[in-house]
């Protein structure tokens, strides 16, 4: 099957899923990744594991669109206004979540380093299945607001702290003086990520004050988004960080940051649809046999740290109680950062023999398929679904 083919064929079979899912009273994103799942090689293998890393262009698009989206929730009014708010939550959720998954996977057989990363992978949420529900639904207000900003977070601290953490355990068992290096190596490889994310979210501001037509400055935004993750990539940094950090930036220096999103939305559907179906296609069943107890484990530390956390930290906050019991739900989906980052840990630890990617993996299959239902739930009971 050439290119054109199959990529007509992803976007096809993932608008019949999500139409079908929609049908069912289900979120269209679990409609894209089990039609994915259903032609991929764990059961039709339409869609081959070749076809699947032959479209990585359209991942890093898609992850690209998603980290600059979600980098553009990062403004200082949010934080001033919920700032309060954002730091209880993500202590509540972040805490009990890493510490819940860390100690279940380590009793469970993992290795002691695998089991604290493992605890750092489950922080991250999903931004591209809590974007396009969100979407979907036209849910607004305060508790979709305070969702955002904290996937946001969540995924931030993530992708920080696993390099951080990631470089000092490969420290362990040499000198001091190795594993200062690499901490250093790190401080200056995130550094550098920041700066170049806030090079290219400065230009992009300039030239959003010279009013470019929307059509036109769509072009340039997926020219720049295309720039930070080939940069990334050249220089060995977080693609996912350097996005965040140039949507960031150019929400807090422009008051036309609208354009932004306006300019995605001409896209993002159909990129959208292509990814979380390939997503789907990209899961392998065989893992949650091999993966066993440990799996377990990182899944329902995972949920009852997602879910019982946020309700401990929103106790301490002005959020309803009806929004304090949902929070967690909606703070469930995960995917691509996670991957990402498993991937990227088996290469710094290939000792750890698969073992940490199968065990994401696992988590994944769950989360991506359970989590758009709870979030829907989630935003259906707090009353913010307008569709």
């Amino acid at each position: 099957m050439n290119s054109s083919l199959l990529l007509g064929f992803v976007l096809l079979i993932g608008v019949i899923g999500g139409k079908i899912a929609s049908k069912a009273k289900l979120p269209s994103v679990t409609g894209y990744i089990i039609f994915g799942l259903l032609v991929g090689p764990s059961f039709l293998n339409i869609i081959t594991r070749e076809a699947i890393y032959a479209f990585q262009p359209v991942n890093q698009l898609a992850l690209g669109i998603l980290s600059l989206s979600i980098g553009s929730e990062l403004h200082y009014a949010v934080f001033r206004k919920y700032g309060k708010n954002l730091f209880k939550l993500f202590l509540g959720e972040g805490l009990l979540t890493f510490s819940l998954v860390a100690s279940f996977t380590y009793l469970f057989g993992m290795r002691l380093q695998f089991a604290i990363l493992l605890g750092i992978l489950a922080l991250t949420v999903s931004p591209s299945g809590v974007l396009s529900i969100v979407k979907e639904t036209g849910s607004k207000g305060l508790f979709t607001q305070n969702l955002l900003a904290l996937v946001a977070v969540d995924n931030l601290f993530a992708i920080l702290s696993f390099g951080v953490v990631s470089a000092l355990l490969q420290g362990v068992g040499n000198s001091d003086t190795a594993g200062a290096t690499l901490f250093l190596g790190v401080v200056q490889e995130v550094l550098l990520t920041l700066g170049i994310g806030m090079l290219l979210g400065i230009i992009l501001t300039y030239l959003i004050k010279k009013r470019p037509a929307t059509a036109k400055f769509t072009v340039i935004l997926l020219g720049f988004v295309f720039l930070g993750t080939g940069l990334a990539d050249h220089f060995q940094l977080s693609a996912l960080l350097l996005n965040m950090t140039m949507g960031a930036t150019i929400t807090n220096l422009t008051l036309r940051r609208n354009i932004v999103a306006t300019s995605l939305e001409r896209i993002e559907l159909p990129v959208f649809v292509s990814f979380l179906t390939l997503a789907g296609a990209k899961l392998d069943t065989s893992v949650l046999v091999t993966s066993g107890l440990v799996g377990v484990g990182y899944i329902s530390g995972r949920l009852v740290g997602k879910i019982v956390g946020s309700y401990s930290g929103a106790m301490f906050t002005d959020l309803t109680v009806k929004m304090r019991k949902n929070l967690g739900l909606a703070l469930t989906p995960q995917a691509g950062v996670a991957i990402g980052l498993s991937v990227i840990a088996e290469q710094k630890f290939p000792e750890s023999n698969g073992m940490l990617t199968g065990i994401v993996l696992s988590g994944v299959i769950f989360f991506e398929v359970v989590g758009p239902l709870l979030l829907k739930k989630a935003l259906d009971n707090v009353g913010e679904t307008r569709f």
